[in-house]
């Protein structure tokens, strides 16, 4: 089979082919014009690792060198014909010579192998001129015939030592006969041949091939579901990169691409030359690759069942399965005589090739047989042919299946659940059971934050199956509803809900209570929502379990926000003791996630980890905002700008309220940290415009990009206007840190009387919330302003205890600028910094310790950052007066700097410099 897969994108076909490979072409290339080197090299390599494509570029390589090679390739059919190489060969010799190649042709195979290729030897080098060196290359050789390959065998022994070299593309095939192997083994063995593998690219080679076909770098999710259907070879790479643009599954974001649904497969073209060489083979041969793409998951009795399916004995399949392991195509496991794809991807490419009825036909036999017993698969791939088979099945046993495992699979598989639930919707005719359905597919679409579906789904519950389903599944679906509003940022429709149309929701009173509640809560409105909620709570603190368990939980969650803590710590402290906690695993889930969720809007991360850990969630599930909150505080910058890019990127992060907020506010603190000011900044523009919910919690992280240019005056009027929206709101979530913010920025620039009505306010947030962030705040608040050194000493223990990275690293920091902690401190601070690898922090911090006599460690390592971070300013796009503000120099300095840097690398202006930064090129 050959080994390339086109249609690529149009980025793809400009990488250099073969990507990753200039080690090995600059290799063969050598051996090909080298005297001492054997005369046969055979560069090897299965299907798709791009033998071809290195043969050409060899061929480029010598002929930039000034060498002109004599290329063949070998077709599939020419195994069957004898000599037909060889002929060519000899064909292409006589051309040389400018004499008569049929001649040549004939003598050729009227003679001996041994003697053809002595022959064949003797007509190359008369050929050549003493001083010529003579390269062959041969493209796929192992659809040589035979007697062409004996041939060929001969004639490494005869051109030992001379001035020709013959080098050959070869897929290795468990049919080579044993005799040619041992030959092979006997040349090597005798210098007289070379094999070079072509290995399959490693992680690290598949991302630069996929930053340079896309100019964005992979995530680590998207690199490990192309190494699993790829295998490292990089035409399967560019092929399945195409096939997920053509599905929209690939999003490119801050020069990051990401994989939106890793289980949904890539759309690849019908007419990939590995699918029209199979389709060549034509027969048995085409319509078993087809039918074994769906049907060996089903192991031992897929043989059978692709008979049944072709329309062929058993026999005639395992011929054609043997055959197709031949081609490199399928291998048989020895441990259980399973079949299976050598290349995951090509299943798929099959599988796309069937026509609707072929497909459905072939689904309808593998569920057949699996309920019968004759075969046995896992719950996914039943669920995946029930889709496919649909109505060619009993309906009603199929959508129950498919109701069943879609449920159980909405929290760790939210793709195939959306997918099964979605078909038995489609296949239940019954409303009751309909109604069922649709609430679970809009459920799941909420969970996984799939709110265009979700929406299609509660309203088709909302406006046909009201009379279907209980009371409590009404109130849920009514919630999803509401929240799949918020996700596709309907605030029209939210609006109108919220100020009249929740009226007129169907279902009892309590159901428009809570819904309306949900409603404000997504709508920024706080107050109302905590109001409306006390107001009615004898509506829906009744003895129904569902109202007054969630009605319970949205109370606590929305108290806790506006500072009435102590309901929220009784449920922290014993979250069983709630009505719904024995209702079902989903339940328990939402209310674990919540109430940590609550508390990670709190900083407080050690404590929702705590809660976790003691109450073991249903699921490991995390949605996007709650994983990005999680790393952030925990440290795990890169894993959690990864997660957030990937969420800012596909709108993952909005719909429950905070979330947005809470994602942009981790985000650009990271951001700006790392010195990307520019684009940390346009993180929290982003906010405001997509989801404006809590943005006052912005205001902290906005503020230290302001600060960090020098803008003292810019970072406190952010931090007043951030409270003064908190207080508008009614809420106290996040006060505690812009409070901080507030005390320190009044008396960097002189009004202690302003800071120390700070330092009261953040007092009182501890007061009354109580949690271990707010205590800190005041400690650090108190100690930098009143020069309280035991303040500072217990901020600092409990920064330990808390173990959040950066907030540990900003206390010590603090505490020793403020002179209220031993400068020796800043060791640990500078490598917590490091950790991070927070460039603009550690630069700040290096003024500091310079300022303070302590010594920076590792000389190289601090020129290596400046410059890094120098450029990194540059690409942000500030100007000089802002670099000196943002490093704490001159411009001056700046400018030497500059030129220092320009000089070292060889850029000759910003842009360029830019430009490496953005593509990863810069060199450091």
């Amino acid at each position: 089979m050959i080994d390339h897969w086109r249609d690529a994108p149009d980025a793809a076909r400009s990488a250099p082919a073969p990507f990753g490979r200039d080690a090995v072409v600059a290799h063969v290339a050598e051996l090909a014009v080298s005297s001492d080197a054997a005369p046969l090299v055979l560069v090897t390599g299965p299907i798709g690792m791009g033998r071809s494509s290195l043969l050409a570029a060899v061929r480029a390589e010598l002929t930039a060198r000034g060498f002109t090679p004599l290329s063949l390739r070998v077709a599939r059919n020419e195994r069957d014909r004898p000599y037909s190489l060889a002929s060519r060969l000899c064909a292409e010799i006589a051309a040389l010579r400018s004499g008569d190649a049929r001649r040549t042709a004939r003598a050729t195979a009227a003679v001996s192998l041994g003697e053809a290729g002595r022959q064949l030897a003797a007509e190359l080098r008369s050929a050549l001129t003493v001083n010529d060196k003579l390269t062959v290359l041969i493209d796929d050789a192992h659809w040589a015939d035979p007697a062409s390959r004996a041939v060929l065998l001969s004639l490494t022994r005869a051109l030992a030592g001379g001035p020709v070299t013959v080098v050959c593309t070869v897929r290795p095939s468990p049919a080579d006969p044993a005799s040619e192997r041992a030959v092979l083994e006997q040349l090597r063995a005798a210098s007289l041949a070379e094999v070079v593998p072509l290995r399959p690219l490693g992680e690290q080679e598949v991302a630069a091939l996929i930053a340079h076909t896309l100019q964005a770098r992979p995530t680590a999710a998207l690199l490990s579901s192309l190494q699993r259907e790829c295998r490292g070879r990089p035409a399967a790479v560019l092929a399945a990169v195409a096939g997920h643009l053509r599905t929209g599954g690939l999003h490119v974001y801050d020069r990051h691409v990401y994989l939106t649904s890793p289980d949904r497969p890539p759309e690849l073209p019908l007419d990939l030359p590995p699918i029209e060489y199979l389709r060549r083979l034509g027969g048995t041969v085409w319509a078993v690759a087809k039918a074994a793409a769906v049907m060996l998951p089903l192991g031992t009795a897929a043989t059978g069942l692709i008979a049944r399916a072709v329309g062929r004995d058993e026999d005639e399949v395992r011929d054609a399965l043997s055959e197709l392991s031949v081609e490199g195509v399928l291998r048989q496991e020895t441990e259980d005589g399973r079949w299976r794809f050598r290349l995951p991807l090509l299943a798929s490419a099959l599988t796309g090739c069937l026509g609707p009825w072929e497909r459905r036909s072939l689904a309808r036999l593998a569920v057949t047989a699996i309920w019968a017993g004759d075969a046995v698969a896992d719950d996914r791939y039943l669920a995946d042919q029930l889709v496919v088979a649909g109505r060619s099945v009993d309906a009603r046993r199929a959508a129950g299946e498919l109701l069943a495992r879609g449920t159980a699979a909405m929290l760790d598989d939210g793709y195939c659940a959306e997918r099964w639930l979605r078909a038995a919707a489609e296949l239940t005719t019954e409303p009751r059971q309909r109604a069922r359905v649709l609430v679970a597919h809009a459920t799941t679409c909420c969970l996984q934050l799939r709110f265009t579906e979700a929406i299609d789904s509660a309203g088709k519950v909302l406006s046909e199956y009201v009379d279907h389903v209980d009371s409590a599944t009404l109130l849920e679906i009514q919630l999803a509803y509401v929240v799949a509003l918020a996700g596709t940022l309907d605030t029209a429709a939210l609006t109108e809900l919220c100020d009249g149309g929740w009226r007129s929701l169907p279902g009892r009173q309590w159901h428009r209570v809570v819904t309306r509640c949900i409603a404000l809560c997504h709508l920024d409105r706080w107050r109302e929502a905590d109001e409306h909620l006390a107001l009615l709570r004898h509506v829906w603190h009744r003895d129904d379990d569902v109202f007054a368990g969630l009605g319970l939980l949205v109370s606590e969650c929305t108290g806790a926000y506006m500072g009435r803590f102590e309901p929220f710590e009784q449920a922290v402290a014993d979250p069983t003791d709630w009505p719904l906690w024995a209702s079902g695993p989903r339940f328990r889930f939402e209310r674990l996630w919540q109430l940590a969720r609550v508390l990670m809007s709190f900083g407080e991360q050690d404590r929702a980890d705590r809660l976790l850990a003691a109450h073991d969630p249903p699921s490991a599930y995390r949605t996007v905002p709650d994983q990005v909150v999680a790393d952030s505080q925990s440290g795990h910058w890169d894993r959690a700008l990864d997660t957030a890019r990937l969420g800012l990127a596909t709108g993952l992060s909005v719909g429950y309220a905070p979330s947005h907020t809470l994602v942009s506010q981790e985000t650009s603190v990271i951001l700006g940290a790392r010195g990307r000011l520019t684009e940390a900044r346009a993180v929290i523009e982003r906010a405001r415009s997509v989801q404006p919910v809590m943005l006052h919690l912005l205001a902290v992280a906005e503020s230290c990009l302001d600060e960090a240019l020098g803008d003292v005056e810019g970072a406190l009027d952010v931090v007043a206007r951030g409270l003064a929206l908190a207080a508008d709101r009614g809420l106290v979530v996040g006060t505690d840190v812009l409070w901080l913010r507030s005390a320190g920025l009044e008396l960097a620039r002189g009004d202690h009387a302003a800071a120390r009505r700070a330092v009261a306010e953040t007092g009182r947030t501890a007061e009354l919330i109580g949690t271990g962030r707010a205590r800190l705040c005041h400690l650090l608040a108190t100690a930098t302003v009143e020069g309280d050194r035991a303040a500072a000493e217990e901020a600092i223990g409990l920064a330990r205890q808390r173990a959040q990275p950066l907030e540990l690293a900003d206390t010590l920091t603090l505490a020793v600028r403020h002179e209220v902690a031993d400068s020796g401190l800043l060791h640990e601070a500078y490598a917590l910094y490091g950790g991070l690898d927070a460039l603009l922090r550690r630069a700040q911090l290096r003024n500091l310790m310079r300022a303070r006599g302590v010594t920076v460690p590792h000389r190289a390592v601090v020129t290596a950052e400046n410059e890094r971070l120098l450029a990194t300013l540059v690409t942000e796009g500030l100007t000089n007066r802002e670099l000196a503000a943002a490093l704490g120099s001159s411009e001056k300095s700046v400018e030497s700097r500059l030129g220092r840097l320009f000089k070292r690398t060889g850029y000759r202006s910003r842009v360029e410099l830019a430009s490496a930064i953005l593509t990863d090129d810069y060199r450091a």
